[in-house]
């Protein structure tokens, strides 16, 4: 698969129903990879679906030393990193990772609040690689197929937030 536009959901239940209402047929193809399940809907153009776990990011130290307190500096780091129980992260990373290696457009389809933005932003900049500056936004507030169809024709040009 080349040139297609990757859509990033904020959770698996919101990848499924949109890419189902984005579907000319309504039956896109479920893929799975390391364990990662995505979408692959066929449109004008083929687009791929694939959901986060919620927060795949969080903040840490900057320092590798974890003795040292207080901690003054921090920066974002991918979940695994800093909490136990959560290795599985590191698979959805690089899933994520790897499709957006063969995309040509972004649409971040995370919730429309504030966390979601947040979600969608760090993928976009960190998982994605600085596509953060190139990816459109999709505003909706229920999943349903006349609302996602909407939201993926009027996608806002830029995201919502300048985080």
């Amino acid at each position: 698969m080349e040139g297609y536009t990757l859509i990033i959901t904020e959770k698996p239940e919101a990848a499924s129903r949109i890419a189902h209402a984005l579907d000319f047929d309504g039956t896109p193809r479920k893929r799975i990879d390391n364990g990662v399940p995505f979408y692959v809907a066929r449109r004008d153009k083929e687009i791929v679906i694939v959901p986060a776990l919620g927060h795949l990011y969080t903040v840490g130290g900057k320092a590798k030393d974890r003795s040292s307190y207080p901690v003054f500096e921090y920066k974002w780091v991918p979940v695994y990193v800093v909490e136990r129980n959560t290795k599985r992260i590191r698979s959805w990373i690089a899933t994520i990772s790897k499709l957006a290696a063969n995309a040509d457009a972004f649409i971040d389809a995370c919730d429309f609040d504030i966390e979601g933005s947040l979600v969608g932003f760090n993928i976009l900049k960190f998982a994605c690689r600085e596509k953060e500056n190139f990816a459109r936004r999709m505003k909706y507030s229920t999943l349903t197929k006349g609302e996602i169809e909407q939201a993926f024709l009027e996608t806002l040009p830029t995201l919502d937030f300048c985080l």
